[in-house]
């Protein structure tokens, strides 16, 4: 075996031919034995490292080996190693075989490169093993081997306890806003979603890293961060925003890098229970108002009615309809994006068909907002009196909510439909599919 590998893969002296059985010297063979022994290596750590290891890059400030040192020191040790392993397959011709004086001659050869190797690499060889040890803590468990062990759950009802009590008076001030500000009622369903948003991506879950991993602090400290500046300058809705690179941070530290990505849906999810900052708000719906002006007065035009918009006011006859700011359309434009958003994140499709899909979520705010305008304002003019008016407008706002959930499903299932995956089939799988089993 050890002939046939230098017949075919040593560099020969001039003047040899690749047919003759003679051996050459251990520095002759230097380049078949180093392939050898990088092709050895590797097919056994892909054996050895099976599990999912994540895909860092070796160091690289890993010194690089000396050849002229491998060289020197192989042809120095395979002098005094050809000279022995030949007297001694002369003492033992006669009671050996011929293969097994080349097995034993291979043998020898092979301890004498792994030395020479072993002496040119140096600190470097014991680097390279330590690269390698070091990514046996990226390799990732299954979700069952920590969730079935109590002490996960300890942990997890800690952080939890300690998350919760931090950032209580933020809490306090997030359900204040969700109780007196209509446009941020949803908060209250905002965390039972996103762990719904789990539980529906769970067949996704890539696995529980082996061992803490420390990059995780950098996010953590981003949400301090955050908080202090909101707190110093007195922004509310910063210090509700840290939440967000909070969580993730403490998902990266404790289960991992792929984990956190996994996740990242549902804590950006968390960012809806924020409310915007009022100057934010308050010019998103200044521009929304008027929108909802012009379209509404268009539709009314086309019904046949004599609409006048002047400002954010329609005139229908001697009736005057207010454009106010709760009828701008900012409820309803949330809530269409965050049922796009939750969407997105469910289904297993591409990030041109998710991107569409949430920029068709403003536009079909806007006309659903307009609609409920101008049902109102035809209506008011079958139904003249305050009490029915009052009953109109509330009941508008009611059916506002599935109409635009259903309109979404509609545009979600047309695109499926037009865009279907397509199954990529290659002439292997052709092949099997021809082939009639016996």
């Amino acid at each position: 075996m050890w002939t046939k590998s230098v017949q075919k893969y040593a560099l020969l002296p001039p003047g040899s031919s690749r047919g003759s059985a003679a051996h050459c010297l251990p520095g002759d063979c230097f380049e078949s034995q180093l392939r050898t022994f990088l092709f050895s290596t590797l097919g056994v750590s892909s054996v050895v490292g099976g599990g999912i290891v994540s895909k860092r890059k070796p160091r690289k400030t890993r010194p690089p080996i000396d050849k002229s040192r491998i060289e020197a020191a192989s042809k120095r040790a395979g002098l005094a190693g050809s000279g022995s392993s030949d007297s001694a397959g002369k003492r033992a011709r006669g009671k050996r075989s011929p293969s097994s004086v080349a097995s034993s001659s291979s043998a020898a050869r092979g301890n004498v490169f792994q030395a020479a190797l072993q002496r040119a690499t140096g600190r470097g060889g014991r680097r390279f093993s330590r690269h390698h040890a070091s990514n046996a803590s990226s390799v990732l468990l299954p979700a069952g081997d920590h969730l079935a062990k109590p002490v996960f759950w300890l942990w997890a009802a800690g952080i939890a306890f300690a998350f919760v009590f931090a950032f209580w008076p933020t809490w306090e001030w997030l359900e204040l806003q969700w109780r007196n500000e209509p446009d941020y009622s949803h908060g209250y369903i905002v965390i039972p979603l996103s762990l719904m948003l789990l539980w529906m991506r769970w067949d996704q879950f890539p696995g529980v890293r082996r061992n803490v991993d420390w990059r995780g602090l950098s996010l953590i400290g981003l949400g301090v961060g955050m908080r202090i500046v909101g707190r110093l300058a007195y922004m509310d809705f910063m210090d509700g925003w840290s939440l967000v690179p909070l969580v993730a941070g403490i998902v990266w530290l404790l289960l991992g890098a792929p984990a956190m990505r996994w996740a990242a849906p549902a804590i950006c999810f968390l960012l809806m229970l924020v409310p915007l900052p009022y100057r934010a708000e308050s010019l998103l719906s200044w521009n929304l108002q008027g929108v909802a002006t012009t379209l509404s007065t268009i539709m009314l035009r086309i019904l046949g009615l004599p609409a006048i918009a002047e400002g954010h006011t329609i005139w229908v006859d001697d009736d005057q309809l207010m454009i106010a700011q709760a009828c701008s359309g900012l409820r309803i434009f949330v809530g269409m994006f965050a049922m796009a958003f939750f969407w997105c994140a469910t289904v297993r499709r591409s990030w041109i068909d998710r991107t569409i899909i949430l920029v068709a979520a403003l536009p079909m705010a806007l006309w659903v907002n307009a609609l409920r305008i101008t049902a109102t304002g035809y209506l008011y003019g079958w139904f003249p009196s305050p009490a029915s008016r009052h009953l109109i407008h509330d009941w508008s706002g009611y059916l506002m909510i599935p109409l635009a959930a259903g309109l979404l499903w509609c545009v979600k299932v047309f695109w499926e439909r037009v865009y279907r995956p397509v199954k990529i089939h290659d002439h292997t799988e052709r092949l099997r599919s021809n082939v009639v089993p016996s």
